[in-house]
């Protein structure tokens, strides 16, 4: 799957909201009770909602895409989240080991108090066979009894996962088109590097050529000049014409 159909796909994504705590001022009691109808001269009047049902309702699951989660919780929505993959500040060692922290802190994405990768863990810690209802319940377990000291929620750990999600493909993005175009740009030099060495291939092939040309023409004219020497000559040693020593 392509960074831009993750994000867009984990975007749409709906979560359901776990219930808010219902706020009375009173506990309720026997005389909440709805009354019943009674007559009067403009028609019937229709009974008050009791507070108990009012509450409920009040505090029935609600449901948001990610893309919203992300929106109402604090720092930058999806589509404002850019790091830039930047020499400066290189996230992978020479071994290849990528830092996605430091991708985090380029993104300036916010610090949230139980991280995706800390629900991660947790997860690896239930039995794989356990139902994901199952999981889903003790995670939620954990969160609840984590939000008063620390403030986590379900928001808050969904924004993170969104938020970093964002920050992978944006950088990934990034990293890829400085890398394309690094590696236009090499192929271009090395392209000009190939054809300027078939140019010295042929100008060395051309030099040899002229070299035989040279010396063949040098050493048939040397031969030509040397008759006159000899002509001019005794025929003694080391006159070609010399007779042979016995």
């Amino acid at each position: 799957m392509r960074f831009e159909d993750a994000i867009r796909k984990a975007a749409s994504l709906v979560i359901e909201m776990p219930p808010e705590e219902p706020k009375a001022d009173k506990p309720w009691n026997v005389m909440d009770a709805a009354l019943p109808d009674v007559p009067s001269p403009t028609g019937p009047v229709q009974a008050a909602p009791s507070p108990r049902l009012a509450a409920a309702s009040a505090t029935a699951p609600s449901t948001k895409t990610v893309e919203q989660v992300v929106r109402d919780a604090p720092g930058p929505n999806l589509d404002q989240i850019k790091p830039v993959a930047n020499p400066a500040s290189p996230v992978m060692d020479d071994d290849g080991n990528v830092n996605f922290g430091s991708i985090y802190s380029l993104a300036q994405l916010p610090n949230t108090p139980f991280t995706a990768e800390q629900v991660l863990e947790l997860l690896s810690t239930l039995p794989a066979e356990l139902p994901i209802e199952a999981k889903r319940s003790t995670v939620n377990i954990t969160v609840s009894a984590m939000a008063k000291a620390t403030g986590v929620s379900t928001e808050s750990i969904v924004a993170d996962a969104s938020r970093k999600l964002a920050a992978l493909a944006a950088y990934a993005k990034s990293f890829a088109d400085q890398a394309a175009s690094y590696t236009t740009k090499a192929e271009a030099e090395i392209a000009a590097f190939l054809a300027e060495i078939e140019q010295r291939k042929k100008m060395i092939e051309n030099a040899k050529a002229k070299q035989a040309i040279m010396i063949d023409a040098c050493s048939k004219e040397t031969e030509r000049l040397d008759e006159v020497l000899e002509f001019f000559s005794l025929d003694i040693h080391p006159s070609k014409y010399a007779p042979p020593t016995q």
